[in-house]
């Protein structure tokens, strides 16, 4: 009896254990699923219907919906502009992702070594990545104008036509992925410098004793030791750069020209300029099923270098 007892009282400390644990998963899910899931299902549908302009969402909500099948989707790939969009995200990810990685390592690294006023310095690393995107941009704005600081020191050195760094075709999208790894570096490194500190010193000691450079410790050891870290933040940093919305949308609006119109801007664009939902999701569809593909690929490329 006293068994019975005990063992009803157990299940129900672990049902009262289960409850609370469904308390706090619940907001998050909630949360997903109003944010995120029913979205994400409401774009796909609407992707396949016609609400292309303004003031059908009635007839959407009331049944009152025409079917195009994957219309919306063929004419993406007879827009010029949207070709180009997806090309801009294409060259944003090659200037964004190596920028992001290289200088996040290097500072990883070099933060990983004793040094005076390391605690600071690693805090400081931490400032932009906290400040308000808004800001960044206009200061960055500033910085580079045609009068700014960047123009003047080029002027002083010698240069009589410095760049309009942020009104010029050929510079605008480059400088704006520098901008973008500059704000958003602390993330990369902390996560690196985290790796770096798992790393047993065990095999620098046997490194030394063989006689190994520095550069060689850095390659045969650090390097295949932390590419798990390195397979992690390739990911994040592709999906970061396709989605980059609020840095390129604050500081360009996808200008001069079309020069920095990347996809997400594009679809802003068409959805909330042009009120071409319908387009305008089944671009972004497109785009979820390129970062899809470019993380299958990754994740089947990873078991060639990815060391675990």
């Amino acid at each position: 009896m006293t068994a019975v007892k005990k063992k009803r009282k157990t299940m129900s400390i672990r049902q009262q254990e289960a409850m609370t644990a469904y308390i706090f998963v619940a907001p998050f899910v909630l949360g997903y699923l109003v944010f995120t899931f029913i979205p994400m299902l409401f774009s796909i549908f609407i992707s396949f219907i016609d609400f292309n302009r303004l003031g059908h969402l009635e007839h959407v909500l009331g049944g009152m919906v025409e079917f195009v099948g994957f219309k919306n989707f063929i004419r993406i790939f007879t827009d010029e502009i949207a070709l180009e969009a997806f090309l801009k995200s294409f060259l944003y990810i090659l200037y964004f992702v190596p920028g992001r990685m290289v200088f996040g390592l290097l500072l990883a690294v070099f933060f990983n070594n004793e040094f005076y006023l390391r605690k600071l310095s690693r805090t400081l690393v931490l400032v932009p990545y906290v400040t308000n995107i808004v800001a960044v941009t206009i200061i960055f704005a500033i910085i580079l104008d045609k009068n700014g600081i960047v123009n003047s020191i080029l002027k002083v050195l010698g240069v009589n036509d410095p760049p309009m760094w942020l009104f010029n075709a050929s510079t605008v999208l480059p400088v704006t992925a520098f901008i973008g790894v500059w704000q958003s570096l602390a993330l990369v490194v902390i996560v690196y410098l985290a790796a770096l500190q798992g790393v047993p010193t065990e095999l620098y000691e046997a490194c030394l004793l063989d006689g190994a450079s520095s550069v060689q410790k850095f390659f045969h050891v650090t390097l295949p030791l932390i590419s798990p870290t390195t397979f992690f933040l390739i990911v994040n940093n592709v999906i970061l750069a396709f989605s980059n919305f609020a840095l390129i949308k604050n500081l360009t609006g996808g200008g001069p020209g079309t020069a920095s119109r990347v996809a997400v801007i594009n679809i802003y664009e068409e959805a909330f300029a042009f009120n071409h939902y319908s387009y305008a999701a089944a671009q972004s569809i497109v785009m979820f099923i390129i970062i899809l593909i470019f993380s299958a690929i990754q994740w089947k490329g990873q078991k060639k270098w990815v060391h675990y």
